[in-house]
């Protein structure tokens, strides 16, 4: 038996080389067509081919390409596989195809020519990119999404790669702090660490710590930057960790950054409203206990002042005693000025305003004997004086305002015990918006006065409280009162105006004052006029007081005017007498208690006598209570203690008025 005829070894080869090919052309997750090169028709397809193009194998083979209907529209044509066959490779990376049913589907084509058993041969690849090509949209449509929603958005947006340190922010993170997103970026951890305020960096990086280890869920905090034009914004910083590596450390931290310095300025603006109405309510508070006090003691003043200057009067100058009541007297206004200082704290004591300028004022202290004696202890201090030269008028007391300026310099010179400048300074000023200080100055035109002292400063503890009275960090027994900075305070709101202060320790404080503008001239100085001018002539008066010696008191003086005198206890007293006796003049104490005061004396009277007339005194500056007494007719405004030259020149003046 003749034996098989063995098939030789690179047969062997060629079978097995044509099966693995074979293999791999049926399993391939690409579709892959076999073409003659020379005519373009199909020679071969593989299952995937046709899984995707829906079409049969019949459908392909036999066929040239670009008679096949998936490939008609397409970039395959008859000129394409022409340059096919002149280059031998030709790829189209992204090429719509459709399937049998019409479904759009994407894919890539590749396509090479080689040599098979003599012959050329081309082999196209063909992979299905649809998918890609869809999660390639979904993603690009959801960054252009997020871009327009962080871009859209009033918020800035931040991310850090913490690894190398490099950050990216959105156009509003830069326009927070003042700067376009193309002067800003690219940015560093580095660079935002130079727009962060020094005093947060730490408690930033201290959150930061605590929210790596896993301590808390978000990295937040309120946080100061620096803007572009200087100042200092307050933004409200929110991050949290969104990559981590296999080691469990951070890679990626994104975060968003809301500006919040409007809240902030409306949180700072609250606060001190706050205080300034506590402020106030105490102020009020001690100004109503000063006020009652000082009314009372006004009383007692007035008397002793008044008897004395009239038992001086009445004794000839050769006699010892007349000098001891004229220190009785002096003594008296010495206390009086004391009880002034306590109605003003009350906002009750500022009487007889007329029109001045600031800068006269002040160089007439300057050469005073209370500023000479002021000197003589603070041998060191230097003054200085600042005056602008056409300085605006203002309407005020003279006496408050020249009492205002000593406390003020007497402080400056306390705080300044090793000597050194202090400077009183004058200035014009227009506000166009609020200032927020000590004070809520408004807008407007304001006179400013200020003093500078190069002294120890106020510690910032104090600076809140300075303006109490009685809270004094001076030296007792030496440095007066303690109410030196409450009637500055008092003074200052009873002219309308406004005060602030600004201190460091070791640096020295600067008081402001505002003052507001008047326009009127400057009010003519008034001379002293003799008894004569003033004199009575028998007219009748009738003098309203609830304080017998007040009563008495008045009754002397207008005696010795040459005045018919009776007086009563009380307005009701008041009405009931004036049914059976008329009078010239009334003189109506505005404040008596228990029952009617001034203004309701005088009503009744007016019901009475429609042409009464009548001057009003108290121990309190005006009030509106004052101001409709003589609305409905009263005169002048006296003001307690009683000077005999006062009372009688406004008595004269109104008993001259026609009727």
């Amino acid at each position: 038996m003749e034996k098989e005829a063995e098939t030789p070894n690179y047969l062997q080869n060629l079978q097995a080389s044509e099966t693995r090919y074979r293999r791999l052309f049926e399993t391939a997750q690409d579709g892959i067509l076999i073409l003659n090169a020379e005519t373009g028709q199909i020679d071969d397809v593989n299952p995937y081919m046709i899984d995707m193009l829906r079409y049969s194998r019949e459908e392909f083979l036999g066929k040239k390409l670009w008679e096949v209907s998936p490939f008609k529209d397409t970039a395959l044509n008859r000129a394409a596989f022409e340059k096919l066959q002149y280059k031998g490779y030709i790829r189209y990376k992204d090429l719509p195809l459709e399937t049998k049913e019409g479904s759009p589907i994407a894919v890539e084509f590749v396509s090479n020519v080689y040599k098979s058993n003599g012959d050329k041969v081309i082999q196209c690849n063909i992979r299905n990119i649809t998918e890609r090509k869809q999660a390639e949209a979904a993603l690009l449509d959801a960054h252009w999404r997020l871009k327009s929603i962080i871009e859209g958005t009033q918020v800035g947006t931040w991310s850090w790669n913490i690894q190398n340190g490099e950050m990216t922010v959105n156009d509003i993170w830069a326009h927070i702090i003042g700067y376009t997103h193309n002067e800003l970026c690219p940015i560093s951890i580095k660079t935002w660490e130079t727009f962060a305020h020094p005093d947060d960096l730490k408690t930033s990086a201290e959150l930061l710590a605590r929210h790596f280890a896993d301590e808390i869920p978000y990295y937040e905090c309120e946080c100061r930057m620096k803007h572009r034009d200087g100042r200092w914004v307050w933004v409200y910083d929110r991050g949290k960790v969104v990559t981590w590596d296999t080691d469990g450390k951070p890679l990626m931290i994104m975060g968003t950054h809301t500006d919040i310095t409007a809240r902030k300025l409306a949180e700072e603006e609250n606060r001190n409203l706050g205080e300034r109405l506590q402020r106030a309510e105490k102020m009020e508070a001690l100004g109503l206990l000063a006020g009652g006090v000082a009314h009372d003691l006004n009383n007692v003043l007035g008397i002793v002042v008044g008897y004395a200057e009239l038992m001086a009067n009445d004794i000839d100058e050769s006699n010892a005693m007349r000098e001891d009541l004229i220190n009785i007297k002096d003594a008296g206004n010495r206390a009086a000025a004391i009880v002034q200082d306590l109605l003003t704290l009350a906002r009750r004591g500022v009487a007889g305003r007329k029109v001045l300028n600031l800068n006269g004022l002040i160089l007439d202290f300057n050469k005073s004997p209370e500023m000479k004696k002021l000197l003589s202890y603070h041998h060191f201090m230097q003054v200085k004086i600042d005056l602008e030269s056409d300085l605006l008028n203002i309407s005020a007391s003279s006496v408050h305002l020249e009492k205002t300026l000593f406390n003020l310099i007497s402080n400056a010179a306390e705080a300044m015990p090793k000597g050194g400048d202090l400077t009183i300074k004058t200035a014009n000023q227009y506000l166009d918006k609020p200032v927020h200080g000590y004070d809520h100055i408004r807008e407007g035109d304001y006179v400013v006065l200020s003093v500078i002292d190069k002294g120890e400063g106020i510690p910032e503890q104090d600076l809140k409280r300075i303006f109490e009275p009685f809270y004094t960090k001076k030296v007792m027994g030496r440095s007066g009162t303690g109410l030196g900075l409450a009637v500055a305070w008092g003074t200052v709101k009873d002219h309308q105006g406004y005060i602030d202060v600004q201190s460091e320790e070791g640096k020295g404080t600067v008081f402001t004052l505002y003052f507001p503008v008047a326009r009127e001239d400057i009010t003519a100085e008034t001379s002293s006029v003799m008894i004569s001018q003033y004199m009575g002539q028998g007219e009748s008066i009738l003098v309203v007081d609830d304080v017998k010696g007040q009563r008495e008191l008045a009754a002397a003086m207008l005696k010795k005017l040459n005045y018919q005198v009776a007086h009563v206890t009380s307005g009701k007293e008041a009405v009931i007498y004036l049914k059976k006796h008329k009078v010239d003049l009334l003189i109506l104490d505005m404040i008596m208690e228990p029952g009617m005061d001034g203004l309701d004396t005088y009503k009744n009277v007016l019901a009475i006598y429609p042409t009464q007339k009548a001057i009003i005194v108290s121990g309190f500056s005006e009030t509106e209570r004052v101001n409709e007494a003589q609305a409905l007719g009263a005169g002048a405004y006296v003001k307690k203690p009683y000077i005999i030259e006062k009372l009688g020149l406004a008595v004269k003046k109104e008993l001259d008025k026609s009727a």
